[in-house]
Formats: structure tokens, sequence, C-alpha cells
């Protein structure tokens, strides 16, 4: 086995910082497979497609229409001759040139929606009651772009408050993108119940300290979830068969209050991630009795959304 050889079969072993790019390119949408053969062609150099093929182990027809595809995204370009071969362009430039792509098509798509909305708003409705209209609604939600989308539209759209509820480890799903700069810039009232600390690095580190309270009781790290203007939600579901983020978007009033009371008695009880514990208890006298009927409303409110969610969830699987 030549050098070349040995370096081809190691490049994308688990272990190997280049698998880790290959999983970040997916992001400047890139299939695994594009991204597999770009970051090959970047560290290699130039090779045939029939060379591509057989390192990567990845069918030849598949492999033309990868580079195909790669040349249209202009992250590789081909090298004349007999046979053909393909070279990268550097990773800086290749980042810039997905970037400016994606910008333009949401440019495109931006330009194109108020002729969509002219389009359909001309097409009359048929067939929708009153009762249709104010009924509540559940959306699925699946995948990361697919939820973070909901939630900027969420946090854009508020008037009143924004509650948030759910570890830092949750929420490191939304690193690299606009979500706590979302945040930061609401005109409502935000509040952030997290298992952030002062002095580590995590996702809220940005916001105001007096927005965010610690959660202590480690019972409530499976719920996770952000309420707008006491009108929607948006619940995370925990699902270990599936590797996509999955989520639960809905505007009933049942669903909405109760998280909403969840949030209300872990807030009340929390304190600022500046505060220690008995400085958060100066001025307030908790009775026993008092805390005895936090627990009963909490355990009734688990008990509630545990119940629901999980004939939501079993509801979505077996569709």
């Amino acid at each position: 086995m030549t050098v070349t050889e040995t370096v081809e079969e190691g490049l994308f072993q688990t272990e190997n910082p280049i698998h880790e790019l290959q999983r970040m390119l997916v992001r400047y949408d890139l299939t695994p497979n594009q991204a597999k053969v770009y970051l090959f062609l970047s560290k290699i150099g130039i090779k045939t497609a029939s060379e591509i093929s057989k390192a990567l182990k990845i069918p030849r027809t598949e492999t033309y229409h990868l580079l195909s595809t790669l040349q249209q995204k202009g992250i590789i370009f081909s090298v004349f001759g007999k046979p053909t071969k393909f070279n990268a362009v550097g990773l800086d430039e290749s980042l810039e040139i997905l970037i400016n792509n994606e910008k333009n098509r949401l440019n495109e798509l931006e330009a194109g929606k108020s002729s969509l909305i002219k389009l359909w708003n001309i097409i009359p409705k048929y067939g929708e009651s009153e009762d249709e209209s104010q009924e509540n609604k559940f959306q699925s939600l699946q995948g990361r772009n697919s939820i973070l989308g909901k939630l900027e539209q969420m946090i854009k759209e508020s008037k009143e408050n924004i509650l948030v509820l759910g570890t830092d480890a949750d929420f490191k799903r939304f690193y690299f993108t606009e979500f706590t700069e979302l945040l930061n810039k609401t005109k409502s009232d935000l509040r952030i119940l997290t298992d952030h600390q002062a002095d580590t690095s995590n996702i809220f580190e940005s916001i105001e300290p007096k927005k965010i309270k610690k959660i202590d009781d480690k019972n409530r790290e499976d719920f996770c979830f952000i309420i707008k203007d006491n009108s929607e939600v948006i619940f995370f579901i925990s699902n270990n068969k599936v590797k996509d983020m999955l989520a639960v978007w809905t505007d009933s009033n049942a669903f909405v209050t109760t998280l909403r009371s969840l949030f209300s008695l872990m807030w009340k009880k929390s304190h600022h991630i500046d505060e220690t514990d008995a400085e958060s208890l100066l001025g307030s006298e908790i009775t026993y009795e008092h805390r005895l009927r936090e627990i009963e409303q909490e355990k009734m409110i688990l008990n509630y959304l545990q119940e629901n969610f999980k004939l939501l969830d079993s509801g979505r699987s077996s569709n």
C-alpha cells in the first residue's frame, strides 16, 4: 500500500478532525457525500472521478453526479485532459462561495414573497367554518432548521414575554445561529431558566444575568420549551430513536397555560446566577405547607405534560 493510499484510507476515520469538518459542512447546504468528496480533494489534491470513487468507496455513477453538483456550487473545478481530473477551491474561498450562494437564494425567495401572497389572496377560501378557524393547532417540527425557523418567527413577533426553560445542552444545538442574538434584541420581557453557570462558557453568556435564573432541580432537565406571549409554545421532545431534533408547536390554551404555570412555579423558587441560595431567600418566608402545595402543583402539571406529550409523540411515530 502506497503512502497516498494510507492517507486516503485514514482520512475519514471518526477520530480524525476532518470527520468533524465533514459534519459541519453539511450546515452549508452540502450533503454528507458532497462534503466528503470536497474535503478529499482539498487534502489529497488532483484526482480523477475513478480515483475518487475507489478511494471513498462511492459508486462511480454517484461520484460523477457529486462532482457535477460541486462544480455548479463553485467549490471544485475540473482540470482538462484525458481523463478529466478534479481539484478543490481553498476552504476559506469555498465557505465564502457557499454563504453567498445561500444569501442569493434567500434574496430570491424574499423577492418572490409579495408575488406569492398576491396570488394566494386572489384565490377564495372554501369550506372553512368559524369553529375550524378557532380550533387549537398542533404542528410537529423535525430537524434543527425547521425548529429554528419557528423559534425566530415567535421571537420576532413577540409583544409581551418570552419564557425559556431548558439546559445549556438543549440550546447548544443553536450555536452559530441568530437565536441568542434575537433573544437579546427582543423588547418583550425575557426570562430564562437553565443550568447556566456564571463561571463557565455557555450559549446564554451574552444575555443580562438578571434575565436568567438557575435550574436547581435536576428532575426538571427533561423539559425544554419556549413560550411566546402566553399564546403559543414550542415543546422539545426527547426521542433516542430519531437523530434529528423533534418538537411540537401549539397555540393550545391548555398546554400554554400548563407550561406557563410550571415555569412560574420554578421561576419563583429559583435564584439568579449571581446569587447564593442564602441571598435568594432573604426577605421571604416560605412555609412548609406552602412548599407542599407547590410540590403538589408541580406534580399535577408534570403528570399532565408527560401523559399528553407521550400521546402526541406516539401518534406522530405511528404516522
